[in-house]
């Protein structure tokens, strides 16, 4: 226990330790402490959010209505009825709305296809195989999607024999087009070099690279653009591109070299158009035929006006015939008039005439005709050396050599890759589009015979 003396110290510590304490509070907080901030509490409902707002108000900007309205659409059908009874429908979706920058409407018309109605019986081709090529199967339906808006029309022709030649004329055309594209194709393929190929990929990669950036940018608006403009995709293009450059080779390395147009070849040519190029001149000439009774003066003006070496059509002008006197135009070769549809007296009488004469008088019982030459014309000239007209003649011809040995070279394939099995697709062919397009109603022979095809 300590004693009361010894506790007084402490004491003494305890107070210098509080002093000090609260120096130090004294210091950090400041001098002495700040009062309180007193706050109005106020009850806000919705009236308080009532009043307009001060200063400048916001400007609002409103878009037109018709710019904004979603676009009308209308449904056409229009119903076309074949030469066998057969009905096809053909729809349409007409899409307007108003064009923002001229504030007009517009109009759109989206073709949605055709659709046939088949009457109870009726056989109907679906699909058929009608050959190979290369090993690539053909079928009808892939020609017949080409021309059956043609087909379709040449149809409707009310006599039956004249639908038929123009449906198995159009049909024809297409099938050999198809088959020289094939063929062409085919041949240019199978002559690729393993380098060749490897190139080919490179490139068709390139391509189609390209014609994504040419696009937008991306595959999604690629195939947009590319639907509406060629109704093809991406691969589809690149694949049309491929095939277009591999028949435009073929075609240069094994056709080109066999076309050669010479001089002589030209020459040719002008000396058969001579007429177009060098036409010869053409008189034009005059005849003042009077009545040797009624109009015995007007011949006796005649006579006086020739002596005073008035012009022709003076003197036809002053006995008043027609047009001045002007009577036919004659071509002139060699410097003579080629008049051979007039009576020998009558050539005798005209034939030496040159422009600005005037002819003796031609008497007859009744009456006197006088002839003359009243003037020359000269039509344009074009001459071998014509620098243009060389290259026109020389395309020309240039032109209907590569269509002769183009044909000749696709021969020489059809042998080879078809030989005479060409005839029997074409006639299969013609045959699927007379069942499907032309041909009458026949009915079908038996439950168990079933579909057609």
């Amino acid at each position: 226990m300590l004693h009361p003396i010894c506790t007084r110290p402490i004491d003494t510590y305890r107070r210098i330790l509080a002093a000090i304490s609260a120096m130090a509070v004294t210091v950090v907080v400041g001098c002495t402490p700040s009062p309180e901030v007193e706050q109005t509490v106020r009850d806000v409902d919705i009236s308080a959010f009532s009043a307009p707002p001060k200063g400048p108000l916001p400007e609002v900007v409103s878009t037109p209505l018709p710019q904004v309205e979603p676009p009308g659409v209308t449904d056409i059908e229009r119903t076309v009825t074949l030469a066998d009874g057969t009905k096809v429908i053909r729809k349409e979706e007409v899409i307007t709305a108003v064009d923002p920058t001229t504030e007009k409407e517009a109009s759109q018309f989206i073709d949605e296809g055709s659709q046939r109605t088949l009457r109870v019986g009726q056989r109907w081709l679906v699909e058929s195989l009608i050959g190979q090529i290369n090993g690539r199967p053909i079928f009808a339906e892939e020609i017949f999607k080409q021309i059956e808006a043609a087909v379709l029309l040449a149809s409707q022709d009310p006599n039956p024999e004249s639908a038929r030649t123009q449906v198995d004329a159009l049909v024809r055309r297409a099938f050999r087009q198809q088959v020289e594209s094939e063929l062409i194709l085919a041949e240019a393929e199978s002559r690729l070099s393993p380098e060749m190929k490897v190139g080919l990929l490179g490139w068709l990669r390139d391509l189609q690279e390209t014609t994504i950036a040419q696009r937008g940018g991306n595959r999604a608006s690629a195939e947009e653009a590319l639907r509406d403009e060629m109704q093809m995709s991406v691969e589809e293009f690149v694949t049309f591109r491929k095939n277009a450059e591999l028949t435009r080779d073929i075609l240069r390395r094994k056709v080109e070299p066999r076309v050669v147009v010479s001089w002589r070849d030209v020459e040719r040519l002008y000396r058969q158009r001579h007429a177009a190029y060098e036409p010869d001149p053409i008189y034009r000439l005059g005849r003042i035929r009077l009545a040797k009774e009624q109009q015995a003066d007007k011949i006796e003006v005649v006579k006086r006006m020739i002596t005073e070496k008035k012009t022709f059509t003076e003197i036809a002008d002053a006995v008043g015939t027609p047009e001045h006197g002007m009577w036919r135009a004659v071509t002139v070769a060699d410097g003579k008039m080629m008049v051979s549809d007039m009576t020998n007296d009558l050539q005798k009488l005209i034939a030496p005439l040159q422009p600005g004469m005037i002819s003796e008088p031609l008497d007859a019982r009744t009456s006197m005709t006088w002839f003359a030459v009243i003037s020359e014309e000269t039509p344009p000239r074009m001459s071998i050396f014509d620098t243009d007209l060389q290259l026109s003649l020389r395309g020309e011809l240039q032109g209907t050599q590569e269509r002769l040995e183009q044909a000749r070279y696709i021969q020489s394939l059809q042998k080879r890759w078809l030989g005479a099995s060409i005839t029997k697709m074409e006639i299969r062919l013609v045959q699927i589009a007379r069942e499907r397009y032309l041909d009458p109603l026949r009915p079908m022979k038996g439950a168990q015979q079933g579909p057609a095809h």
